[in-house]
């Protein structure tokens, strides 16, 4: 339920945090060897020096790799800012990471997977030695991955003892505080971190616009809501892993965290004043107050190794997590337009809700590798289990449209794949080729969900189905530039939470709930990528069938005409989708008044074109087809005793992406300020200080088409926050295990 939370906001989520998340510019690494070679060149400009120590970007197997240490983005700061300068990529502050065109992306350090987000934001730029970004993975990756990145951390020496404690603090409409303490022992092969996070959020508020507009017959109708919403929580969260490294062949360890969310609370006025052709006939006031309590075990056990050349690598996870939310909603409607033998006094209705959800859910995986005819064979496994139950009752004053529900969901899913991927030396054929790489692959799933609701079986909810999901990738350099073409099939199941039946009551008007009925969203996926020195392009075509989108449509079963339903639905007709994405990111040294600086810029241009079609208010279709444009300018300035600025520029005009259309242009400045402090025998600590929106002026006006239209408009949310991270005795970690079961857990 906590994504159904934010009510109508949530549907804008998707129409705007979703553009900004995904288009706001806001990996076998012994099958290649390197094709080109730094260059160092210098151009004398004045006071002006063009040079390198250029961040480089090059093919690598089945990735494009950025060389991040003996460059300028070893100075880059802490991880999310690093992720930001590295092409195709757009990482938040919360240790979110998207690949533009593509959408969420997989992490992996040194190999493993990450299971907590929140991992990123230990890590330090000096500490990473080269980022390779997939856009199109291979068959050893679930057939739902979009997109996964590689980072592989320096070689570590030493032993003992260290630690690092990480503080911010997040002020916008109240205030965020959130600290993390690692604590690392090494000696020998033994590797063991123990951290401890806690916090309190609270920082952000909803003052959203609605304005929804549909037909009933031939009359118009409009209500426009006013939101003023906030959500704050408390949590805390303990994790241990261990990692024992028997030899450079041999490792082993495991992995558990405990996330705990004692309190949190929702709340909403939600005042909506109605229109029938134009006159203004009635206006409701809701108040919504949800109080909710969470608690979740992860953990991986894993073993990594290889015997003779037959490499292993084998993964346990499991997840168990549960959920209370009870709400309170109470609503004044009050006539505006007299009739007679009716009284205009206002009539106060009330609804007690309560959600009870759980996960119990296992996994595992078994890859195995072997070199063959000079290349690479893979074969693996992948087997998940997970017993969802979501629960929902309600009592009301007056009568809804509205059925407590009892579900529960047995679901098991079974996945095997072949990869091969072997380099070919192609330099005899022309002088300016030298290797070929190639790799390919074919994945099979089977899925097979048995969903009960009051305990009987609904065979039109459940699901059994398998897919089979191939895979190609080619790179190569043409002198100076790299290029690579990749295919994928790729699927993409509904979250747990959109499945749901409960149903939240917004008001008397205006309900929200999930689908069972939801089915899973199938993309071909063909992905080049393009760079040659400081300068880059990626192209992205899409093929979309049954995409899943939030729509608001006449409540199935009510008497009523004029009330609404939220959910999300499939669209009914497949779709295309070209993004283009080039870049430039070139370094210029020079000097102000005898002091030395670095500018490091970053323009680029992400550009998103379709042939999107959906239904509208009038009965009509409507052909979405508009190009969304999104313009960066990043400009970073390496100056002298460790300070660092940083000014992100950000600029869109109207356009469209998916089922809704930007009514206006968007603009949005944001600054970063950091300073690394040595403390000597007392370590590093490094100082962020930042401001999202300097301006003000990052406002958002966009239409959700439907048979139902709604149209939001959100104010500029102007943020600051400062950051303390003190590092002693600084060591990294070594834990290797991949993690199974991964996208499964992330619908959860």
């Amino acid at each position: 339920m906590k994504k159904m939370r934010i009510v109508l906001t949530a549907v804008m989520a998707v129409a705007m945090t979703n553009v900004q998340g995904q288009n706001d510019v806001q990996l076998n690494d012994s099958i290649s060897n390197d094709s080109t070679m730094w260059y160092n060149q210098a151009h004398q400009l004045g006071e002006v020096t063009v040079k390198s120590r250029l961040p480089k970007t090059r093919v690598k197997g089945d990735a494009m790799r950025t060389t991040v240490a003996g460059t300028i983005l070893e100075n880059a700061g802490n991880m999310s800012d690093l992720l930001n300068k590295i092409p195709t990529l757009e990482a938040e502050r919360d240790g979110a990471v998207k690949v533009l065109g593509r959408g969420e992306a997989e992490i992996y350090i040194n190999g493993r997977k990450v299971l907590d987000m929140q991992e990123l934001s230990r890590l330090r730029a000096e500490q990473i030695q080269h980022i390779d970004v997939v856009q199109n993975p291979g068959a050893r990756y679930a057939a739902s991955t979009k997109a996964v990145v590689r980072i592989t951390l320096k070689k570590v020496q030493g032993e003992g003892i260290s630690f690092q404690d990480y503080a911010s603090y997040m002020y916008q409409y109240g205030h965020t505080e959130t600290n993390n303490l690692d604590v690392n022992y090494r000696t020998g092969g033994l590797d063991v971190t123990a951290s401890f996070w806690a916090g309190r959020y609270g920082h952000s508020k909803s003052l959203q616009t609605d304005k929804m507009f549909y037909y009933v017959g031939q009359q118009q109708n409009e209500g426009i809501t006013k939101q003023n919403s906030k959500n704050i929580w408390k949590g805390w969260s303990p994790q241990l892993q261990v990692n024992y490294m028997v030899d450079e062949n041999h490792s082993f360890g495991a992995y558990y965290k405990y996330d705990r969310h004692p309190s949190g609370e929702f709340f909403s006025l939600f005042n909506t004043d109605c229109y029938e052709d134009g006159v203004y006939t009635e206006r409701s006031e809701s108040r919504i107050s949800q109080k909710d309590r969470f608690s979740k075990h992860i953990f991986n056990t894993y073993y990594n190794g290889k015997i003779g050349k037959l490499g292993i690598d084998w993964n346990l996870d499991g997840l168990f997590d549960d959920t209370k939310t009870p709400g309170y909603t109470t609503e004044t409607t009050t006539p505006v337009v007299a009739v007679p033998g009716i009284s205009t006094a206002g009539v106060t209705r009330s609804i007690n809700s309560n959600t009870k959800s759980g996960n119990n859910f296992w996994a595992t995986k078994l890859i195995f590798s072997y070199p063959i005819w000079k290349g690479n064979f893979s074969l693996g496994g992948e087997y998940s289990y997970n017993h969802r139950t979501d629960a929902y009752s309600f009592t009301a004053t007056d009568e809804v449209p509205v059925k407590a529900t009892d579900s529960e969901i047995n679901e098991k899913s079974a996945a095997g794949f072949i990869e091969y991927g072997r380099q070919f030396d192609i330099s005899g054929l022309n002088s300016h080729l030298s290797t070929l790489y190639v790799q390919a692959g074919l994945r099979y799933e089977h899925l097979k969900n048995d969903y009960f609701n009051f305990g009987q079986r609904e065979d039109e909810v459940c699901r059994n189905y398998g897919d089979w999901f191939p895979s190609l990738s080619v790179s190569m350099p043409i002198g100076l530039v790299q290029l690579s073409l990749s295919y994928r099939q790729d699927i993409d199941r509904p979250h747990y939470s959109d499945l749901t039946s409960s149903t939240i009551y917004l008001n008397r008007y205006a309900y929200q709930s999930g689908n069972p009925y939801l089915r899973p969203t199938y993309t071909h996926s063909v992905v080049m990528n393009a760079a040659y020195k400081w300068l880059g392009m990626a192209v992205n075509y899409g093929r979309i069938k049954d995409a899943e989108t939030m729509s608001t449509e006449p409540f199935p079963g009510s008497n009523d005409p004029l009330v609404s339903l939220v959910h999300p639905i499939n669209t009914k007709e497949d779709y295309n989708q070209l993004s283009i994405n080039p870049y430039a990111r070139p370094t210029i040294r020079g000097s102000v008044f005898s002091m030395p600086l670095t500018w490091n810029p970053t323009w680029s241009v992400y550009a998103v074109f379709q042939d999107y079609k959906t239904p509208t208010a009038d009965g009509t279709i409507k052909t979405l087809s508009r190009p969304y444009v999104m313009c960066a300018w990043d400009n970073s300035l390496e100056l002298p005793k460790k300070w660092r600025f940083t000014a992100y520029l950000r600029w869109s005009p109207k356009g469209d992406y998916n089922n809704f259309r930007l009514n206006r242009g968007q603009f949005r400045t944001d600054i970063v300020l950091q300073h690394d402090m040595n403390l000597r025998q007392l370590g590093e600590l490094t100082l962020d200080l930042r401001c999202r929106d300097v301006f003000n002026t990052g406002k958002s006006d966009a239409i959700v088409y439907g048979v139902r239209e709604l149209t939001a408009i959100n104010p500029a949310r102007r943020t600051f926050s400062v950051e303390l991270t003190w590092k002693f005795n600084e060591a990294r970690s070594k834990y290797r295990g991949s993690g199974a079961g991964d996208k499964q857990k992330a619908r959860m």
